[in-house]
């Protein structure tokens, strides 16, 4: 059995605790008795995150803090201190431009390790990556990644733009650029410093599932790619042009990956490839209609191939397994199917458009 160095009733913090993925780490570390200290830029803009995991009456507690500028040396000094884990997850999503975006979440990243590297109670320390940070999703093609893969394709071309590509591209591929150099240096910068907390890596591909506060928190991130095959329109149709068939993985199992990784002392060093299985934009529209069958929804899209990519995602489905053993459905990652159900089960018949291709 693996070894547990953080128990419940520690304290983890976690940045970028309201967005996506945030919420929901928050959200399955405070239902097993953890307790939570979220950042995020505005507290008071953020106060709804607290009054709904108030009203779950979770074991664990909850707080905010805030964290205005991430860029900023020392950002995380003070609000760190008396904590057992961290996990950063705060990153910007996309921009137009590279020499920004991509220095500030460097920046946030290594100023997150600097942090905790100060804070002497800090055990385990585990960062959001991107299925990006290793490749852009290329259909049809068979090839393999590993650990020591890193998205080059997409360094270059997130700094500059190349001509003759769609505009839409641009945020896309800032966006790989961005996880892919912060992912990389915030690796070396371990190496380098050497920490006495373990580090890790989750590196998710797309995420499906439940918005956990959607009246605050909208459609973020790919869950606007599921609202747009939902809806259709033209909306959808340049994200299906956009964006490739890949893998996907549910918001539980990406929480579940994190917390696992965090307070397991047998995972040292790395790279957990987030991946559960393939997908394409025709996967979630026959859900839809199995799901909403008196909808109308989008014909299938002609030739849109497949992921054909071999990933090293065993691992990371063995660590996942010691968290799922527990109760929440075994081992093994949670399907698509249900994943996409959980996600669209309160859209109804709405038909309105999704603003932003990539999020």
């Amino acid at each position: 059995m693996p070894t547990v160095v953080l128990h419940p009733g520690s304290l983890v913090f976690v940045t970028g605790v309201n967005g996506l993925i945030g919420s929901y780490v928050a959200d399955q570390l405070l239902v097993r008795g953890y307790n939570v200290r979220g950042a995020v830029r505005d507290v008071d803009k953020c106060a709804w995150l607290g009054e709904y995991f108030a009203k779950q009456k979770y074991p664990g507690t909850f707080q905010l803090v805030g964290v205005s500028d991430m860029t900023v040396e020392g950002c995380y000094d003070g609000v760190v201190e008396d904590t057992d884990g961290f996990i950063h997850i705060a990153s910007p999503m996309t921009g137009t431009d590279p020499s920004i975006t991509i220095p500030t979440a460097i920046a946030g990243g290594l100023n997150a390790l600097k942090a905790a590297a100060k804070c002497p109670t800090v055990k385990r320390f585990v960062a959001t990556s991107s299925s990006m940070a290793v490749t852009f999703p290329k259909p049809n093609m068979d090839f393999e990644v590993n650990e020591d893969s890193w998205n080059e394709e997409a360094v270059q071309k997130g700094w500059k733009h190349p001509e003759g590509e769609p505009e839409r591209m641009k945020g896309l591929y800032i966006y790989g650029a961005l996880k892919t150099e912060t992912e990389r240096d915030m690796w070396r910068w371990v190496r380098e410093e050497r920490p006495g907390f373990g580090f890790s890596t989750v590196l998710p591909n797309v995420n499906f599932g439940k918005v956990l506060v959607p009246e605050h928190q909208g459609f973020p991130s790919t869950i606007a790619w599921g609202y747009a095959a939902f809806t259709g329109g033209e909306m959808f149709k340049a994200i299906a042009e956009a964006i490739k068939p890949q893998y996907f993985i549910s918001l539980t199992d990406t929480a579940l990956l994190h917390i696992s990784a965090l307070i397991h002392s047998d995972v040292h060093h790395e790279r957990l490839f987030g991946f559960a299985q393939p997908y394409t934009f025709n996967d979630l529209l026959a859900i839809y209609r199995k799901l909403f069958p008196g909808k109308k929804f989008e014909e299938d899209i002609e030739g849109l191939g497949e992921d054909k990519m071999k990933v090293p995602n065993q691992r990371a489905e063995e660590v996942l397994g010691w968290v799922k053993k527990g109760g929440d459905g075994g081992q093994g990652w949670e399907g698509l199917e249900s994943a996409v159900g959980g996600m669209c089960g309160g859209w109804g018949n709405e038909g309105e458009g999704v603003d932003g291709v990539v999020g």
